[in-house]
């Protein structure tokens, strides 16, 4: 179904126009918000509120809702399509009884030079005292800390280590919000002193800066240096990849390399390899969908989504031949999703088939 096919659906919908097929079509999509428990018919008309309740109101005044009304139900149509599949295909992907699930929100805190916090085995409203620092675990996958008086804890570094198949929110000092990706790494201040607030990155994270003109906010990423004063945006910088991918969605922000300086705009994103930086506009939508637990790729290359896949799975993927990798895909899945559905959805295409073993996943052309 084409995006105009969707929008078109959507709109007969709003104005009770649909026939009755359309109408169970287009309501079984509401349905699958819910992943875990089936959906009770009283329970319908709240779930629907929910839906609508994710196109941000601030989008809204952006851009027409249609827009991001289509986006949405096409993930609701996949995700749709994800619960049939996996009721009803006999074949079981997996070698193991027990199909692979994501973890979600496992990290380590690294207080100072010694102290560390297991984050897993805190209770939400939990609080952990270490170097002087009380950290405190939230809902979500969220951290708060605060700093005692002990002046040699303000000065010190401390490291959030966010694992594969993890991860995890804080707020810092300046009360700016970090969501830290699977694999990834954030190093920063107990408290940020001087004329600067200066933090470093390994990974991917998406960032809400907390506006001060008098102290910009600068994010150390290998060897680029991202510089802002307030604003939102996403860096993607793992140690096993050569570029470094930067996207601002509100704001404006320098990235810095060895290369030079470029001001970035809203919708601008970098690419900088250790050679070249190139600057080009980006599908904001499909860059920090990850941070809201859904993967979101338009016409991206098997290989990088399933890269994706391999940091929140814990997995390795092995391609038959490199041409499988290239091959491009659109549409979303849910990161809640078991390995095993999650695969089905690219399945279903036509395209490839998946056999996995272990922990190992491998890829064919169908």
């Amino acid at each position: 179904m084409t995006e105009k096919e969707i929008t078109d659906l959507l709109k007969r919908y709003t104005n009770q126009q649909c026939t009755k097929d359309e109408i169970i079509f287009v309501e079984s999509w509401y349905n699958s918000l819910d992943y875990k428990n089936p959906i009770q018919v009283n329970e319908f008309e709240s779930i629907k509120h929910q839906t609508w309740h994710l196109l941000d109101p601030q989008r809204r005044k952006k851009r027409n809702i249609y827009q991001y009304a289509a986006m949405l139900i096409g993930i609701l149509l996949l995700s749709t399509a994800a619960y049939f599949i996996v009721q009803n295909h006999k074949e079981d992907l997996s070698h193991s009884p027990i199909a692979m699930q994501p973890v979600s929100y496992q990290a380590m805190l690294i207080v100072g030079s010694k102290d560390s916090i297991d984050l897993n085995s805190l209770q939400i409203g939990e609080t952990k005292n270490a170097n002087g620092i009380k950290v405190k675990k939230l809902e979500n996958g969220m951290i708060s800390y605060e700093v005692q008086t002990d002046s040699k804890s303000m000065s010190e570094w401390n490291k959030l280590i966010v694992p594969r198949g993890g991860q995890y929110k804080i707020k810092l000092a300046d009360n700016s919000l970090v969501v830290v990706n699977s694999e990834s790494e954030l190093q920063f201040p107990s408290r940020f002193t001087g004329n600067e607030r200066r933090i470093k990155m390994v990974g991917e994270g998406y960032f809400e800066v907390t506006k001060n003109s008098y102290k910009p906010f600068i994010i150390n990423s290998k060897d680029q240096e991202v510089t802002v004063l307030g604003t939102k945006f996403n860096i993607q910088a793992y140690r096993n990849e050569n570029n470094i991918t930067t996207t601002l969605l509100e704001g404006k922000v320098k990235v810095s390399s060895p290369k030079g300086d470029i001001v970035l705009l809203p919708g601008d994103q970098t690419v900088y390899n250790g050679e070249n930086m190139m600057v080009s506009k980006a599908k904001t939508s499909s860059v920090t969908t990850w941070k809201d637990d859904i993967f979101l790729f338009e016409g991206e290359p098997l290989g990088k989504i399933m890269q994706q896949m391999s940091r929140w799975y814990n997995i390795e993927v092995k391609f038959d031949t490199k041409d499988i990798a290239r091959m491009r895909f659109t549409g979303s899945i849910s990161k809640y999703q078991t390995i095993d559905q999650a695969l089905h959805l690219l399945e279903i295409t036509g395209k490839v088939k998946f056999r996995i073993d272990n922990q190992t996943i491998y890829v064919k052309a169908n």
